[in-house]
């Protein structure tokens, strides 16, 4: 059976060494939207601005995977805009998969996320919907997510499907994990209650690899209407 790389503890948060994002694994979810591709750059610490709540580090996130089996493609809605709006985040998503070095792809943009398409849809009843972003790109150095560390138990997030359904979700955690001990798995849960997880980097910068050493991880869980 075809596999695609699930999340496993190495190098965090998605394009530390930079995914190429124009590699999918087959069986896509068929929907409408479309998927950005392009490989991003990593941005010197000289681009960076403060963490404090609108302002966040310029940098690429970077998610390493690990086999897991390709689901079967399904019909489902997709999620096509996030507004965070704690954190001044209003921006669309595009369905995005696995690069062919095993990392999640990344909107080149950092005024888009991209929704892992192989994991949960917003109006499932289980399972994790996971959505990453770039903090900033060559493309736009100050992305919509750089704000992310600032994030606080309790914010209300929204993320809006393509059929025009609203989902509301309130934030339960917020993590900064270095990059080299993060056990992705978790965060890409198929099962369990349903929740919303955001992902972007932070940290601080590593030289050698010019990259951020850390992720940025808010889970959010569901709002009942």
């Amino acid at each position: 059976m075809r596999t695609l790389l699930g999340f496993s503890a190495v190098a965090a948060l998605l394009l530390a060494g930079c995914a190429d994002s124009s590699a999918q694994p087959a069986g896509p979810v068929q929907t409408s939207a479309t998927v950005s591709a392009g490989a991003p750059s990593v941005l010197p610490p000289e681009a960076t601005t403060s963490t404090d709540r609108g302002e966040g580090r310029t940098a690429l996130p970077e998610v390493e995977v690990r086999e897991a089996e390709l689901p079967a493609p399904r019909e489902v809605e997709p999620p096509v805009r996030l507004v965070y709006e704690a954190l001044g985040a209003d921006m669309p998503v595009d369905p995005v998969g696995v690069a062919e070095d095993g990392q999640m792809e990344i909107p080149e943009d950092a005024l888009r996320a991209g929704w892992y398409r192989f994991g949960a849809a917003p109006t499932d009843d289980s399972g994790s919907v996971v959505l990453a972003a770039h903090n900033g790109s060559v493309v736009t150095p100050r992305g919509e997510l750089r704000a992310l560390g600032s994030a606080a138990v309790g914010d209300p997030i929204l993320l809006e499907n393509a059929a025009g359904d609203q989902i509301r979700y309130e934030v339960a955690t917020v993590e900064m994990l270095v990059k080299t001990t993060i056990d992705f798995s978790g965060y890409f849960a198929r099962e369990g209650d349903p929740r919303l997880v955001l992902i972007t980097c932070g940290g601080e910068w590593d030289r050698e690899r010019q990259s951020y050493d850390s992720n940025i991880i808010v889970t959010a869980t569901l709002v009942e209407s």
